[in-house]
């Protein structure tokens, strides 16, 4: 793809578990999962990312080794616990289908072809898992206020390459892919990169070539974006997308969720405020994760908030699981004459007064959605202050500071305010040539010579005498 949308990185086959680690995950945020798999058993590892490179060469040659493709804070591998946003992916299981005699590297092939019928980029880099082909774009680290916008990029992405074997299950944010320099021990065969390590594209970027907008509103996104770079001096970082959905409300609102929480309950929610904290948060994941994932997120959540065991938090939230798994098949619900989405949905308002949220919470914790009016208010007039200063505005107490109102020259000359003015704009007459001042400053009349006349006209003003 064009040469402006990505970031160059140095080219080269990624031959080694280290190689391979460092290719995604260099200079990010939070720790990345390494997760192993032996008969019967399903083990995990979390290690920072400055740690990671030697961490995971020790893994090289040994059977089923896996690696998170996005990075988490804590040790757990859940969304909830999301850091960065780090690549898009896809995982095409082929052995089994109509592709199943074609080599890595023919099969490769035939999926950049069904990219290219649909203007998709190709991947930056294709792994042979043994059985089958990830396909991953890397991009610039993005928040996971993100999440709702790459989510629907994997959507995309699968259903163009569903026809080759994408796995509708591998599609969530804390996948893991086979690790490369290891074994499949399914085939016995090596998981070994088929192409050179491509460059990491601008998430931002990389969106806009994959979600269907159309070119005009193309084209304006990305000039909108350009302006707002440049009034900050690119100091901008990936950020939230800028289109408001139901699914981004809610990542902000679980962000909130969190951050109560912390702030709140530092050591633990107690017992009689974890059903109402929880059953919020997983309605908040309910509309960041598909059902399957919704399982293992709740369940996680559950484990760390209030210490519960899978088979509680399935009868605890049961009716949260029920319509997240109502919407994913597409159900709908009568609401006052209105088909609408069958999950839980709530006003801002509404969760304030069940989690009964001070505004000291929401000043100290920074809560974006669930503050006040009044509070809300007053961060906008401060962004909007911060942007005006941005743009080089002069702040009002260096203006007043510096003003002729600060400094009352007029008090100096011993007249008036008004006539101090006055005399200003005389002076600016007088050095355009319209006028001229007295000893005072003032305006003073300037006599017009008289023209001469023709001797009759003389005459006739004797006459007139």
């Amino acid at each position: 793809m064009m040469s402006v949308s990505t970031i160059p990185d140095r080219p080269g086959r990624i031959d080694s578990p280290a190689a391979h680690g460092i290719a995604l995950h260099a200079g990010g945020r939070g720790r990345v999962t390494i997760a192993t798999r032996t008969v019967g058993t399903w083990q995990e590892r979390s290690i920072p990312v400055a740690d990671l490179g030697g961490a995971v060469q020790e893994f090289a040659g040994r059977p089923e080794v896996f690696i998170s493709q996005n990075r988490f804070w804590g040790v757990r591998r859940v969304v909830a616990q999301l850091a960065e946003l780090n690549a898009l992916f896809v995982d095409l299981d082929y052995y089994k289908g109509r592709y199943a005699n074609l080599s890595p590297d023919q099969f490769l092939l035939a999926t950049r072809m069904a990219l290219d019928d649909e203007n998709l980029p190709a991947p930056s880099l294709a792994v042979s898992t043994g059985r089958g082909l990830a396909l991953v774009w890397r991009h610039t680290a993005a928040p996971r206020a993100a999440l709702p916008r790459w989510r629907a990029c994997q959507k995309v992405l699968g259903a163009t390459l569903a026809s080759f074997g994408a796995d509708p299950a591998a599609t969530d944010a804390a996948r893991v892919l086979r690790l490369i320099g290891t074994i499949n021990a399914k085939s016995g065969n090596p998981v070994e990169a088929i192409t050179d390590l491509g460059n990491t594209w601008e998430f931002d970027t990389l969106a806009d070539e994959i979600l269907p907008l159309p070119r005009a509103e193309l084209v304006a996104l990305r000039a909108e974006r350009a302006k707002r770079r440049a009034a900050k001096d690119d100091r901008i970082k990936a950020v939230a997308p800028a289109n408001f959905s139901i699914a981004t409300l809610w990542e902000g609102r679980l962000t909130d969720l969190q951050k109560l929480r912390a702030g709140r309950w530092p050591d633990g929610i107690p017992s009689g405020s974890r059903d109402e904290w929880l059953f919020l948060a997983t309605t908040a994941m309910s509309y960041l994760v598909p059902p399957a994932v919704l399982l293992r997120e709740a369940e996680a959540l559950a484990h760390e908030a209030a210490g519960w065991s899978e088979s509680e938090m399935r009868s605890r939230m049961a009716s949260v699981l029920a319509r997240a798994e109502r919407a994913f098949r597409g159900e709908k619900v009568d609401y006052r004459g209105h088909d609408v989405d069958p999950r839980y949905a709530f006003r801002d308002a509404t969760i304030i007064e069940r989690l009964k949220i001070t505004e000291r919470e929401m000043i100290d914790l920074d809560l974006r959605h669930f503050a006040s009016p009044e509070i809300k208010r007053e961060r906008e007039q401060q962004r909007k202050q911060r942007d005006r200063r941005a743009a080089g505005a002069t702040p009002r107490a260096e203006y007043e500071a510096n003003s002729l109102s600060h400094e009352e020259p007029w008090k100096v000359e011993g007249c008036s305010r008004a006539t101090w003015y006055r005399r200003q704009r005389n002076k600016a007459r007088t050095t355009t040539g319209t006028g001229e001042t007295g000893p005072s400053g003032c305006m003073v009349a300037v006599p017009v010579p008289a023209s001469p006349l023709p001797a009759g006209a003389r005459q006739g003003q004797a006459a007139a005498a």
